[in-house]
């Protein structure tokens, strides 16, 4: 692993953990021994580190969506997608528990978020009206109305981080891996939007997925 690689790998375990705010350019250094002006000279600033660690985090959010995008008519696919993207969002969750002091310091990531928070709704709402088209969704949402339901859905999802870390720490066993609760979460508020095809589509590969890592 490169200088540049133990840099950002460090800084990313230590803003999850500890915090953004509560981590200097200083403290990453000595946690990784190196010295302080070696790091400099990969990264001047701190907000150096973020706006990388930012991109990064965009780089294969990119991956994630224009796979799931790809492979929309498949549910165990869909569902596998889902769980990789919230486990993403977890590896960089100090940009979402910490978003909105970030996004006031650094403003291009305000604007990169705002242009991909677009590609990925877009993304979603072509995988809604496939369900709808397929009949594994209802039809009867306007198109205003179903836009309305994404959003909603895309706010819990960005949430869930949030949740985690904050009302549910004391609800849960530490060290255990919630995702699928959320997941479970993210389907019982649409589920009045499924069909009854719709929703033994999703039963189905979201109990075949379970048993599989269960095995695993």
């Amino acid at each position: 692993m490169t200088t540049k690689q133990k840099i950002l790998t460090t800084s990313l375990q230590l803003f999850n953990t500890i915090g953004y705010a509560n981590i200097s350019s200083k403290t990453i250094s000595e946690t990784i021994g190196i010295s302080y002006g070696n790091l400099c000279y990969h990264f001047p600033k701190k907000d150096d580190i973020v706006m990388r660690l930012h991109q990064n985090f965009l780089d294969e959010m990119d991956e994630s969506m224009l796979n799931l995008k790809g492979e929309i008519f498949e549910f165990d696919f869909m569902l596998r997608s889902l769980e990789n993207l919230m486990n993403l969002t977890y590896k960089y969750r100090f940009l979402l528990l910490n978003g909105y002091d970030i996004t006031l310091k650094h403003l291009p990531i305000k604007q990169r978020t705002m242009e991909r928070s677009k590609v990925y709704s877009n993304i979603i709402y072509k995988i809604s009206k496939f369900l709808i088209e397929n009949g594994y969704m209802h039809d009867n949402l306007s198109d205003k109305q179903l836009k309305l339901k994404l959003h909603g859905l895309l706010i819990i999802f960005n949430s869930w981080v949030a949740d985690k870390a904050v009302f549910s720490e004391l609800a849960f066993e530490e060290n255990k891996d919630h995702t699928k609760y959320y997941i479970q979460l993210l389907f019982s508020m649409i589920s009045s939007a499924l069909t009854k095809k719709g929703i033994k589509a999703f039963s189905t590969a979201y109990d075949r997925i379970l048993n599989k890592n269960v095995q695993d």
